[in-house]
């Protein structure tokens, strides 16, 4: 499952890694501060069809933060995120992050505040924090996605 802001999404952050799921075969759900259409920085529209306060971990194989400006503005300080993220991260299901959406993880305490520099992504168990690709060389969304679909397609043959 896709965590995206209501506006201003990173549309390669949640295009890309999509794609790259869906050619693999996994079903991918988009979730948001409310259902219906979700407006990305560059004019991409997608379509939430859970709201966040009706998720249930138990239904999903792992949780991914898009980011973009949205992110930061409307998802890194919701409660609702962070109470999606603990659960999913409790249940010791995928947790991941992408660009702006790493804040969502720091204000839990999944992830550091180290969002200028360091490595393209930080792995701690089955948390996923991925630097933005615009800012680091020989990193891609489509990277992002190909490495959740390695870790969903390893934590679902436990």
């Amino acid at each position: 499952m896709f965590v995206i802001a209501h506006e201003d999404f990173n549309d390669h952050e949640l295009l890309d890694p999509k794609a790259i799921l869906e050619e693999k075969g996994v079903a991918v759900v988009i979730a948001s501060t409310a259902v219906g259409r979700c407006r990305g920085t560059r004019g991409t529209e997608a379509v939430a069809t859970v709201a966040l306060d009706r998720v249930n971990p138990e239904d999903y194989d792992g949780v991914a933060v898009v980011g973009g400006l949205g992110a930061k503005l409307y998802l890194s300080e919701n409660p609702e995120v962070h109470t999606l993220l603990q659960s999913f991260h409790k249940a010791g299901k995928v947790v991941a992050a992408i660009g702006r959406g790493r804040h969502a993880l720091s204000e839990v305490g999944l992830f550091g505040d180290n969002f200028s520099s360091g490595p393209k992504v930080e792995i701690r168990g089955n948390v996923i924090a991925a630097r933005p690709p615009a800012t680091t060389p020989s990193w891609t969304s489509k990277d992002f996605g190909r490495l959740l679909y390695e870790r969903l397609a390893t934590d679902s043959l436990r």
